[in-house]
């Protein structure tokens, strides 16, 4: 609206409130809110769900590294939202595959180049300060989702495919809002041999979630390559919980339980 008009129904609202006799106010109507877990899903029926090409719903039982790669597949084959690439292959040969999530020009080859430009220079300490005030003001965050770098804490890889799903599909106002603001980058499986033997480690046998510094792990270091092509404003990094330990304050020592007392004197 122009200023004109935003005087105008300005004017109009206090000639009204003068003739008007007053009344008790009314309540506020509620303002839908567009939180990402409390707004109804609206899917757009572009994208197939996981019954349609696995056969199954997401939960009915774990996928596996197989069945979470077609899925990604066909996500990326009905979604203009969606691009997907293969980051590493395992030990054992099975792909590590994502998916980046956005808006249609935001995941195209220029896009994807234009956005990880604008982090080069958000980095660089020597861009200038009105350029730096641009990028924040135009470019998508970046956002990432990875799951399973525990072979056998799988649950993260379903959950993963659903948020694949729900942002190549849907139309509501919650998954417009991210979409609108962010590029997603969904990492389903870290540790498809982990999986497939169910166990913690890689086929190499080696804890993955050890491996940021070193990088000795093919898994590991492909991850990061396009970590630092893409690197994000919030990483989530799903894992699951068991046994007697715990997450929350007072917190256990983070020092690996086979790290001898003499190297952490």
């Amino acid at each position: 609206m122009s200023v004109r008009g935003r005087l105008s129904l300005l004017a109009t609202v206090a000639l009204a409130a003068t003739v008007a006799p007053i009344a008790p106010a009314a309540a506020a109507p509620q303002a839908p809110t567009c939180g990402p877990t409390d707004t109804a899903p609206s899917y757009r029926g572009d994208v197939p769900s996981p019954t349609e090409v696995l056969g199954f719903d997401l939960g009915d039982r774990e996928v596996t590294s197989a069945e979470s790669d077609r899925y990604l597949a066909a996500v990326d084959d009905a979604s203009p939202r969606v691009v997907s690439g293969t980051l590493a292959t395992s030990w054992q040969g099975r792909p590590l595959e994502y998916a980046i999530v956005g808006k249609p020009g935001n995941v195209t080859p220029a896009g994807l180049a234009r956005i990880r430009a604008e982090a080069v220079a958000l980095r660089d300490p020597k861009t200038p300060a009105e350029e730096v005030r641009h990028v924040l003001s135009s470019s998508p965050a970046i956002l990432w989702v990875t799951a399973n770098v525990h072979g056998n804490e799988e649950s993260g890889t379903d959950a993963a495919l659903q948020t694949l799903r729900d942002l190549a599909d849907r139309d509501d106002c919650a998954a417009r809002q991210i979409l609108d603001n962010a590029l997603v980058v969904i990492l389903p499986i870290q540790n498809p041999d982990g999986r497939e033997a169910d166990a913690r480690r890689n086929a190499y046998g080696f804890d993955m979630n050890r491996d940021w510094f070193a990088r000795t792990q093919p898994e590991t270091d492909g991850k990061l390559a396009v970590l630092n092509q893409y690197p994000p404003v919030l990483y989530i990094d799903a894992h699951e919980m068991g046994g007697t330990s715990y997450f929350f304050p007072p917190n256990a020592d983070p020092i690996y339980h086979e790290i001898t007392d003499e190297s952490v004197d």
